[in-house]
């Protein structure tokens, strides 16, 4: 079973070993369908090679046209996204039973871990491992969709450079990005400056549960037709340091605000002044004295624009929370919008509503398979 200092060198040398035809395998379980008809019904995976795949229906599509494809798990968490992974794939040729397509790969992806990748998800039979496998699949597909021939830089994060939790973390702001992205006009033209996304995918991979779907949003932002926009690495500079109690305190004052402003507008016509009782539960910490340790922080990164008076013994009785015009900018950057805008406002059990990370079991039973299993 290769190492994660294997695996590096090995994707390294992609591209440079000749493949014999590509062999077919019988999938178990495994359909698909498109994703421009509406009213499209899962068709049964029949095999499916490196090159391509045959689907089991009385459909005939014409032959050459380009196929926009979900292919799927059956039996795995039906209102689960992630077991479904967008291809595309054009149609080869018609048979009795169905229709042959072979896949359109997006540019920088290899067809070698294109292969290893395809052929783990098909052999594989417990669902964790297949599940696995498949947000592989899907997060080195829309970072190439992002970064085209320049992705080799965000892959090789999830190839070793970084430890189980950091790939799983990385791999969730990846995912979330998409999501969010999907929405977007144009998203397919989409994409991104191929330094940046590594960056943000290796700083973002130490952040918590709430703070990634921050960092998720920044490179959400990041992405433009042209996919040459770098302004976003101030804002990554800013991001890196910010941790789980600043970002809660950072974002509810934004939201705060943004709830008080209307357009453009700056400053915000009230100012954002939250007594203790609030700040204990926007925060969810009781210790009053890191709270205010943590405004402090705020205001010294630029983020907030006033900060309380620390030569006095006095309680304090109040917190100034109001975002400067940076965090302003950094929380658009981070899709504040994605946020919703009760998360903050009375109770930190809004925070449940975001969408909750994979997060492994300490026990190596339930870990994720290496990412390339000796098969």
């Amino acid at each position: 079973m290769p190492s994660g200092n294997d695996w590096k060198s090995w994707i390294k040398k992609l591209g440079y070993v000749e493949k014999p035809r590509a062999e077919r395998r019988i999938p178990s379980g495994f359909a698909a369908l498109r994703r421009d008809t509406p009213a499209a019904k899962p068709a049964t995976i029949r095999d499916v090679s490196s090159t391509g795949l045959h689907i089991l229906t009385e459909e005939r599509w014409p032959l050459g046209e380009l196929i926009p494809l979900t292919v799927e798990v059956e039996g795995l968490a039906e209102d689960h996204s992630e077991p479904r992974i967008a291809v595309q794939a054009r149609v080869a040729r018609h048979t009795s039973d169905g229709i042959g397509l072979s896949f359109v790969l997006p540019a920088g992806l290899d067809p070698n871990l294109w292969d290893v990748l395809l052929r783990n998800a098909v052999v594989l039979t417990g669902p964790k491992e297949i599940l696995h496998t498949l947000r592989v699949l899907r997060t080195i597909l829309f970072l190439c969709r992002l970064c085209h021939g320049e992705a080799q830089e965000a892959i090789l994060l999830l190839g070793g450079e970084l430890d189980k939790q950091r790939t799983e973390n990385a791999m969730e702001i990846a995912l979330f990005a998409e999501e969010l992205l999907a929405v977007e006009p144009d998203s397919d033209r989409m994409r991104a400056h191929p330094p940046l996304v590594a960056s943000i995918l290796k700083h973002g991979s130490w952040a918590d549960d709430f703070t990634r779907h921050l960092w998720a949003g920044l490179l959400v932002t990041s992405c433009t037709p042209e996919g040459t926009d770098e302004s976003n690495s101030a804002f990554v500079e800013l991001l890196i340091n910010l941790t789980h109690h600043q970002s809660l305190i950072f974002v509810g004052g934004c939201i705060r605000a943004l709830k008080l402003m209307s357009g453009n507008e700056y400053p915000p016509p009230t100012r954002i002044v939250l007594a203790p009782e609030e700040m204990i539960r926007l925060t969810e910490m009781y210790d009053v004295s890191r709270i205010a340790t943590d405004v402090a922080y705020l205001f010294n990164s630029g983020l907030i624009d006033k900060v309380f008076d620390f030569t006095s013994y006095v309680p304090m009785d109040n917190f100034d929370i109001t975002p400067s015009r940076l965090g302003l900018e950094l929380y658009h950057r981070c899709k504040g919008d994605c946020i919703s805008p009760d998360l903050l406002l009375d109770t930190p059990e809004g925070a449940h509503h975001l969408p909750q990370p994979y997060v492994p079991s300490p026990n190596n039973e339930d870990l994720p398979p290496p990412l390339f299993p000796d098969i």
